[in-house]
């Protein structure tokens, strides 16, 4: 599983499929729908109100279209989540231009029916958009945090040096766990990872759905591959949406 739900709003003017969509979306572990509009000022005082990560946006809502939405949001400096765009045959052309007119919060255009597409370009959309989170914690965090971290297991509670850890991974087992991974040893902790990461120094990189490692510990970034390599001995395939952030990071 990953390391959190995105939090999704679904706007759609037709009910039905509307409906069909939240149901879908609710079943993807990466996925959380937390709000449902149908027309273009029910959408604005969704979007104004809620915080979200991702907007599922149909072209023809009641009282305009996704464009008189997005552009009355962007006029008005209202956050605007990462936007998919769902659009029928006929509609497709008005889509991209939408796309290029919005193109820093649309990142997908997914034709109706939903499903035909959406095998195809989840992984990438939902990698996209954790990416997007990660960029915005780097942006607003601190730039070090010195202080020991207490990391709960169970009963056992730990103080943890950051400089020590080599990776964050979330657990096997069990929703909303995480685990801390040093040189010669690792320890399971009742943290997501998200909630590490916000604790965590800026040096901690997510590189996939499910890691990031700290930076101070690579050895080597196999830029063919797309992997990286710790000192530690593990090599990390590190995922498409991730790479460019690692490579300004390292300044490459």
């Amino acid at each position: 599983m990953s390391f959190r739900k995105l939090k999704t709003l679904v706007v759609e003017d037709e009910t039905a499929i509307r409906q069909e969509l939240v149901n879908a979306l609710n079943e993807i572990v990466d996925i959380e729908v937390i709000g449902e509009a149908d027309s273009v000022e029910e959408a604005y005082n969704l979007v104004k109100s809620v915080p979200a990560d991702l907007m599922f946006l149909d072209i023809k809502l009641i009282g305009g279209t996704a464009f008189d939405l997005l552009a009355q949001l962007k006029k008005e400096g209202i956050r605007i989540p990462p936007v998919v765009v769902n659009t029928g045959f006929r509609d497709f052309e008005f889509a991209q231009r939408i796309h290029n007119e919005f193109g820093q919060e649309v990142i997908a255009i997914l034709k109706k029916p939903f499903y035909e597409d959406w095998e195809k370009h989840q992984a990438d959309i939902i990698e996209t958009v954790y990416n997007r989170i990660q960029e915005n914690r780097l942006s607003t965090q601190p730039a070090s945090r010195s202080k020991l971290l207490p990391i709960k297991d169970g009963r056992q509670l730990y103080m943890v040096n950051p400089d020590d850890v080599v990776l964050v991974r979330t657990a096997s087992k069990g929703e909303g766990k995480s685990q801390l991974v040093f040189a010669d040893d690792a320890i399971e902790c009742q943290l997501s990872m998200a909630q590490l990461l916000d604790k965590l120094p800026h040096t901690f990189i997510q590189i996939n759905r499910w890691e990031a490692i700290n930076m101070d510990w690579v050895k080597m970034v196999d830029q063919s591959n797309k992997e990286v390599h710790l000192r530690n001995g593990e090599s990390l395939l590190i995922g498409g949406a991730f790479y460019k952030t690692i490579c300004n990071f390292l300044g490459v």
